[in-house]
C-alpha cells in the first residue's frame, strides 16, 4: 500500500547540506525507464540486499531491470558475486566516460552497474560535481537508452546526501526502508522532511514505507510495527519478514529468490515486486 506521509513541525536535520549546496527539487519530465529509489536515514537496514532481490524479482515479472549503485561504499558487487575491482560509475563519471559499458550480468538476467572503487579524493570531487549539477543522474540515465519496459533500482547511501537527492530528482517510486526498532521509528520524521519537497511536486513520486527483516517471534518487533502503523495510518506500511536463507544465499553469491523451499520473506519480496510493477499511482 502507498503510505500517506504525515508532516510534522519543522525540526533541524543535522547532516543536511546548506541551501547553497543542496540541489533544489525541479519538476522533471516523466522519466523512462521507471525508477525505484531505495532510501533510509539509518544504515544496516538491508537496502543493498533488497536491491539485489528486487532485481531478480522484477526481472521474473518480465521487466528488464538495471540495479544501479549510488553508494561509494561499493558493496553491491559482493551481493551479485562480481569480481572485486569491477569498473563502476564513480571513476567513469570523473573521466567523462559513458555508463553503457559498465553493466554487468546479475541474477535472473538483470543488469548491475556498481559504484566501483574510488579513493577519498575522487569521492570528494564527485560529490562536489553532483552538488553543482542536479541533472547529473538524469542525463546519464537518458544516455543508457533504456526503454519504457525497463526498471532501474537505485541503491543510495544512508542519510541525507547528494546521491540521494540526485536519485530523488528522477524517482517514480521511493521505498523508505526501516527496521522494527526505536532507532528507525525515531528517524521517520527526518525522512519525511527530507522527502517533503519532492512529494510536493506535481509529478511527485509515490512513497512506500517498508519495515524490513521483521521478526514475528519478537513481541518488541511486533509492538514497534504497530507504532509504525499508528504513525503512518492503517495499511501504510509494507513488511518483509526476517529470513536467514536470503542472507546465506547472498553470502554464497546465489540468487536469493532461487530457493524452492517455502519462505515468507520471498513471498513478501514477490508481493513488493508486483506492487512496484503496477501503475505508478497504484496504492
Amino acid at each position: 500500500m502507498t503510505a500517506t506521509l504525515q508532516f510534522f513541525e519543522d525540526t533541524p536535520i543535522d547532516d543536511a547540506p546548506s541551501p547553497a549546496e543542496q540541489p533544489q527539487p525541479i519538476d522533471a519530465p516523466v522519466k523512462r525507464p521507471r525508477v525505484v529509489v531505495l532510501a533510509s536515514v539509518n544504515g544496516g537496514v538491508g537496502r543493498s540486499t533488497l536491491a539485489t532481490a528486487l532485481g531478480s524479482g522484477l526481472q521474473r515479472l518480465g521487466r528488464a531491470v538495471t540495479v544501479l549503485e549510488l553508494d561509494p561504499q561499493n558493496a553491491l558487487y559482493l551481493h551479485f558475486d562480481l569480481p572485486q575491482g569491477t569498473p563502476g560509475l564513480g571513476r567513469a563519471s570523473l573521466c567523462n566516460q559513458p555508463w553503457d559499458q559498465l553493466a554487468q550480468p546479475g541474477f535472473c538476467g538483470c543488469q548491475v552497474v556498481v559504484f566501483g572503487e574510488t579513493d577519498m579524493q575522487q569521492q570528494e570531487d564527485l560529490q562536489r560535481w553532483l552538488k553543482q549539477d542536479p541533472e547529473w543522474l538524469a542525463q546519464h540515465l537518458s544516455r543508457l537508452g533504456l526503454r519504457e519496459q525497463h526498471t532501474v533500482i537505485i541503491d543510495t547511501p544512508a542519510g541525507n546526501n547528494v546521491y540521494l537527492h540526485q536519485a530523488l530528482h528522477v524517482a517514480d517510486t521511493v521505498v523508505v526502508l526501516a527496521l522494527a526498532d526505536a532507532a528507525s521509528l525515531g528517524t521517520l520524521e527526518q525522512m519525511q522532511r527530507l522527502l517533503a519537497p519532492y512529494l510536493a511536486r506535481p509529478s511527485a513520486p509515490r512513497c512506500l514505507v517498508l519495515v524490513n527483516q521483521l521478526d514475528e517471534g519478537s513481541a518488541f518487533s511486533l509492538d514497534m510495527l504497530d507504532l509504525f502503523r499508528q504513525r503512518l495510518g492503517e495499511g501504510g506500511v509494507e513488511v518483509i519478514h526476517r529470513d536467514p536463507q536470503i542472507s546465506e544465499a547472498l553470502a554464497f553469491g546465489e540468487d536469493p529468490l532461487d530457493n524452492e523451499a517455502a519462505s515468507l520473506a520471498c513471498d513478501d519480496i514477490h508481493g513488493l515486486c508486483q506492487l512496484l510493477d503496477g501503475p505508478p499511482g497504484a496504492a
